[in-house]
């Protein structure tokens, strides 16, 4: 009992969600020199109060998707470069926007026609913030801003091998697939 109880208490740890930014043609892992990059899905709502009734009755309406990010300034790392570049050559409109995707490594594939090198994914068109540059005398340079998601995610899978992203409505992990198997 105790091995099953200690499985299923298990949290995935951070490095098993990968980033990649859109940098020219080709997807950029957002890896080496990040240290923060958050995502707050920021659900928005309507609330409305019935006269028969005193609590609120509540719907999700939308989300608002932001990534806040945070970086060591490493000129050699593409994705770093381009988002830093956004704020200091003060990039607006679609010149400040990038195809992101978050990838789920936790979650291959679920079809068995998968290789082991594709995942769960979600595509987003997002805007750089760029907020700070800062760094003081004798310390390495940091940026900071948010990733504004526009309009809603495409589902699908990406392959970390080839740094393809394959749009699929029905994506499936492994983890999707025993939720939906067991009705959790």
């Amino acid at each position: 009992m105790a091995d099953s109880t200690t499985s299923s208490r298990t949290a995935f740890l951070r490095n098993k969600i990968a980033d990649y930014l859109k940098v020219g043609s080709n997807f950029e892992l957002m890896g080496t020199g990040f240290t923060k990059l958050d995502e707050s899905p920021s659900a928005q709502t309507d609330s409305t109060t019935y006269i028969n009734e005193v609590t609120s009755s509540t719907d999700v309406t939308g989300y608002e998707t932001e990534f806040s990010y945070e970086s060591d300034m490493i000129a050699s790392q593409k994705a770093v470069w381009a988002l830093y570049k956004v704020g200091r050559d003060h990039l607006i409109g679609a010149d400040a926007q990038f195809e992101y995707v978050r990838v789920e490594l936790f979650n291959p594939a679920a079809t068995s026609a998968s290789s082991s090198t594709k995942y769960t994914a979600r595509k987003f068109l997002v805007a750089c913030e760029s907020s700070d540059v800062e760094g003081d005398g004798g310390e390495k340079i940091q940026c900071s801003g948010t990733l504004h998601a526009i309009g809603d995610p495409i589902i699908g899978y990406f392959d970390v091998s080839s740094k393809t992203f394959t749009e699929d409505a029905t994506a499936a992990g492994i983890y999707d697939t025993a939720a939906t198997s067991t009705g959790s």
